[in-house]
């Protein structure tokens, strides 16, 4: 090897040691607890090494020894330096009293050649987001949600109907199951199409649904970038959805436009409300609207139809789990049921909004797998006025871009806030117990006005798809239930690495 080649390696490896002191020396220098980082991975070796999920990386974060009565913690993602908030009034000043600070997530996909994933809802950027919640929220009010529920009960009895077909004393793939429901669900109350996913085995639908949250190496380099190295989503190309999906949604989105505006039916979905913006901005030609692209119309739809099909259909898994653990809780819900409906055929709005103990039981599985498991915002300096510090527990002004998060996995299973946090108790959410839970640790929707935008919506479909696989049917462990969940390494969102199996028996009452 030349002096030459040699002079060079050793020049390049002084730069890159200075670079790397200077960079994980940001917390240090101002005096923050920190975790301290290794070469080129920061904090997130096991994150980047794949050893575990993005949202299980900001549980350790949160959860790390010796930061336990720390209001926050510093640490670097790579070599970018974040905050993880662990006390609770400071993140309810992040996330909502000082939210004009925080109106922006952290995660980006690349602008210029992902237009379904940069122009919806979820990683809209402000101002736009604003204006585009304001747009989207009327399908989500609880008048639109009500006069969309009888499609809703129709695909609750083909789920019936389904688990019938599968045999009593079928060893049955719940997620399956469950995700099917939610993707025939959200095709017909979101597009007013029939996805059949329930009946076919190949739903196209059901198909690329599964396919967004598959676990892939390079799906897990691009949601790996999307949630940590921002700044690389345009460089890297990043997409949210992949080509063949990207192409079904469109053609699917496009289909039911102009079969909507040939007919002109009214279905009082997401679908009349895009027509809606269209048609607005057929009428105001000389303002630039965004809603005469249609790659804008389906990005909205797009990310309704993928997180009303893995959010509930996630929670519905997870709940069936923990009452086949423990059957007494799965008796007492089954008794609620037949309580309330006996032997209708119909599973009314009204009457599955005033169950008590299924409330008890979402909301606790809520609690112990909250799906996203973590919440992220940038903070927003403005370049005069009062900048935002960690008051009170510091003086320090936050730099502008700096990314936030708070680990809602680790908080709603912390016993400070949650008596014996790995029990499965719905009882806690018992109105006779309300007085001992500090709601500010619950949060599985997120906080503040970046919330679900979809939790009413979400909840619904949950009961409802519980009530209907209930009424006629137990569920039971078998040799294949896992008897503890791990999470997938390179799942965007809290879920099992294994296959949650459960017995599926038919019962007559």
């Amino acid at each position: 090897m030349s002096n030459e080649l040699l002079f060079l390696l050793a020049t390049l490896a002084i730069v890159f040691y200075i670079w790397q002191r200077r960079a994980f020396s940001f917390w240090q220098s101002r005096g923050v607890k920190f975790i301290r980082p290794v070469t080129l991975l920061g904090c997130t070796r096991e994150f980047l090494t794949g050893r575990v999920p993005f949202f299980e990386q900001i549980q350790k974060f949160h959860e790390t020894p010796g930061c336990e009565k720390e209001p926050f913690v510093g640490v670097y993602l790579a070599y970018r330096p974040a905050l993880v908030i662990r006390d609770l009034e400071l993140i309810k000043t992040v996330m909502v009293k000082k939210f004009q600070y925080f109106n922006n997530r952290v995660l980006r996909t690349d602008p210029h050649h992902d237009a379904l994933g940069h122009n919806n809802l979820f990683f809209a950027r402000s101002p736009t987001w604003k204006e585009l919640r304001n747009k989207i929220s009327p399908v989500f009010t609880s008048g639109k949600i009500k006069q969309m529920y009888p499609h809703m009960v129709k695909i609750g009895k083909n789920l019936e109907d389904s688990a019938d077909r599968l045999g009593s004393g079928s060893n049955v793939q719940i997620k399956d199951l469950c995700a099917r429901f939610t993707t025939d669900l959200i095709a017909t109350i979101a597009f007013g199409l029939e996805a059949n996913a329930l009946q076919l085995p190949k739903s196209e639908f059901y198909h690329h649904n599964k396919a967004i949250f598959a676990v892939s190496l390079s799906r897990a380099i691009d949601f790996a970038i999307i949630f940590m190295l921002p700044a690389l989503a345009s460089l890297a190309r990043v997409k949210l959805f992949s080509k063949d999906t990207t192409k079904f949604i469109r053609s699917s989105i496009n289909f039911v436009l102009a079969e909507r505006e040939r007919t002109g039916i009214k279905r009082n979905d997401l679908i009349d409300i895009l027509l809606a913006w269209r048609k607005e901005a057929a009428a105001n030609p000389e303002k630039n609207h965004q809603t005469n692209d249609l790659d804008y119309l389906v990005a909205q739809a797009a990310v309704f139809q993928t997180a009303g099909f893995e959010t509930s259909s996630s929670t519905m898994t997870l709940t069936l789990y923990e009452l086949a653990l423990q059957e007494e809780l799965q008796d007492r819900l089954r008794q609620e049921i037949a309580d309330f409906f006996g032997e209708e055929d119909h599973v009314s709005y009204e009457r599955i909004q005033e169950m008590p103990y299924l409330s008890q039981v979402v909301n606790e599985t809520l609690r112990m797998y909250p799906i996203v498991g973590y919440a992220e915002r940038e903070c927003s300096q403005p370049a005069e006025g009062e900048k935002f510090t960690l008051s009170p527990h510091s003086n320090m002004e936050l730099p502008h871009g700096m990314s936030v998060y708070v680990s809602t996995l680790a908080i709603q299973r912390d016993p400070q806030y949650w008596p014996e946090p790995e029990k499965f108790d719905p009882d806690r959410f018992a109105p006779e117990n309300r007085h001992n839970i500090n709601m500010d640790a619950y949060m599985p929707f997120g906080v503040g006005p970046r919330n679900c935008i979809g939790m009413r919506l979400g909840l619904l479909q949950s009961k409802l798809g519980l009530v209907h696989l209930l009424r006629k049917h137990r569920v039971h462990t078998c040799d294949q239930t896992p008897k503890t969940i791990e999470w997938a390494p390179g799942s965007p969102v809290v879920a099992s690495k294994d296959d949650i199996v459960l017995r599926l028996e038919k019962v007559s009452g």
